[in-house]
C-alpha cells in the first residue's frame, strides 16, 4: 500500500513504461545512496521521461511511518513509495535482501534483478529501454546458478554469516525499546551509575554476496561493564533477560571489591556465545 494512505493497490505495468522497482528499508545503511540516486535521476530527467519511467520503492520497514518520516526529512518524495505490509512481493520476486532492484522493460519483462550496485548507470539503462534495447550483464537473463561442488559458491569470510534482515530488522526495532526500557528502570539506573563503564552496543557489519545474491555479516551485541561485582551482575542479569537476538554476544567485564580494587587482576572477562 502507498506509504500514505490505507488503500491497498495492485501495481499494474502499461506498455511503454520502463520501472525501476527498488526493494529497500529505512534501517539499511547500503540502502540509502540508491535511493538519493533515484530521487536525483527523477529531478534531472524528468522533462525527458515524463510518465514513462516510474520510480517504484518497496519498503520492508516495519511500519509505514518511519518510511514518510524518513523519505520527507531526505525530500525524496518523487520516488513512488509504498509499503511492503502484507504482501507477498518479496516471495514471488525471491527478493531475499535489501537493497535490491528489478528493471521493467516496456513490455513488462524483467530486464535485470539484482543489487544496485551491479548497475552503475541507471541513467542509460532507462534510456536503453526506453529504445527497445537489451540489457547485458550479470543480473540480466536467466541469473547463472553455482555450479554444484563449487565451494567459492557457497564461500562466506570468517566471523561473518547469512543474515534475514527482516529479522535484523525486528530485533533492532525490539532492542530500541528495550533500552528505553532500561533508561526509564530506577533500579537499572542505579546500578549503571555505580559502574564505571556500561555499555549495551549493537555492531552490524553488512556485505552483499554476489555468489549467493544474499547478505552476510557480522552482527555483534558488545556488552562491557566495569565496575562493583554486585551492580555488574545486575546489568548481566537484565541484559541476558531481555536483550536477545540472533546476534552473537560479546561480554567484557572488569569486577571490583568494595575498596575499588579489581577483583579479576585487572583482566577483563571476554566471553562470545551465539
Amino acid at each position: 500500500m502507498p506509504i500514505k494512505g490505507e488503500e491497498k493497490i495492485n501495481l499494474e505495468h502499461k506498455e511503454g513504461e520502463v520501472w525501476l522497482v527498488d526493494f529497500w528499508a529505512t534501517w539499511c545503511p547500503p540502502c540509502q545512496k540508491p535511493m538519493a540516486h533515484n530521487q536525483e535521476m527523477l529531478e534531472k530527467r524528468a522533462a525527458d521521461w515524463g510518465s514513462n519511467v516510474r520510480i517504484i520503492g518497496i519498503s520492508i520497514d516495519s511500519t509505514k511511518d518511519v518510511v514518510v518520516k524518513h523519505c520527507e526529512e531526505k525530500k525524496w518524495m518523487s520516488v513512488e513509495h509504498y509499503h511492503r505490509h502484507e504482501s507477498k512481493c518479496s516471495d514471488t520476486y525471491s527478493v531475499q535482501g535489501v537493497p535490491h532492484v528489478m528493471l521493467i522493460d516496456t513490455k513488462g519483462n524483467i530486464a535485470f534483478k539484482g543489487h544496485p550496485a551491479n548497475r552503475p548507470d541507471l541513467e542509460k539503462d532507462f534510456d536503453a529501454l526506453l529504445k527497445g534495447e537489451t540489457l547485458t550483464g550479470k543480473g540480466c537473463g536467466a541469473a547463472e546458478a553455482p555450479k554444484e561442488g563449487d565451494p567459492k559458491a557457497a564461500e562466506i569470510p570468517e566471523g561473518y554469516k547469512e543474515l534475514d534482515m527482516e529479522t535484523v530488522s525486528a530485533e533492532l526495532t525490539e532492542l530500541h525499546e528495550v533500552l528505553e526500557g532500561f533508561i526509564k528502570d530506577e533500579e537499572m539506573k542505579n546500578s549503571t551509575k555505580e559502574l564505571s563503564r556500561a555499555f549495551c552496543v549493537l555492531v552490524l557489519e553488512m556485505k552483499y554476496s554476489p555468489k549467493t545474491d544474499k547478505y552476510i555479516g557480522a552482527y555483534n551485541n558488545h556488552r562491557v561493564l566495569q565496575g562493583p561485582k554486585e551492580h555488574c551482575d545486575k546489568v548481566t542479569a537484565a541484559f541476558e533477560e531481555k536483550v536477545k537476538g540472533t546476534f552473537e554476544i560479546i561480554k567484557r567485564v572488569k569486577t571490583t571489591d568494595p575498596k575499588g580494587t579489581c577483583d579479576n587482576d585487572h583482566k577483563l572477562e571476554y566471553t562470545k556465545e551465539t
